[in-house]
């Protein structure tokens, strides 16, 4: 049985990409929910990898995005509460998240 894709982290990724857009580097502070620029960077990798990944269907995608947050012990509502916070600091989350795609660049070329 095929499971739906998780429409929560699919909201995560569309308000990270669009709200939050290209950017520099990134600082170790804790954003408004308690998840530190570190944290949120590692997730987004991971969570852009898993978007980008080829050949992986729905079910798969879902099953790596929920086993990521859940390694992380964060929720999508977490994220989706950074990604707001990231978006009133427009300077910050350009720097934010060109770290997520550094990262998410970088350990893609690693594999």
């Amino acid at each position: 049985m095929r499971t739906p894709p998780t429409p929560s982290l699919t909201h995560v990724l569309v308000i990270a990409l669009v709200a939050v857009g290209p950017a520099a580097g990134c600082r170790q502070t804790e954003l408004a929910t308690g998840i530190s620029d570190s944290t949120y960077v590692a997730v987004m990798a991971d969570l852009k990898r898993v978007h980008d990944a080829p050949g992986v269907d729905s079910a798969q995608r879902a099953a790596r995005r929920d086993s990521i947050l859940q390694s992380r012990g964060l929720t999508p509502a977490q994220l989706e509460d950074a990604a707001r916070h990231l978006a009133q600091n427009p300077a910050r989350a350009q720097t934010v998240w060109q770290a997520v795609e550094r990262r998410a660049a970088d350990t893609t070329q690693a594999k």
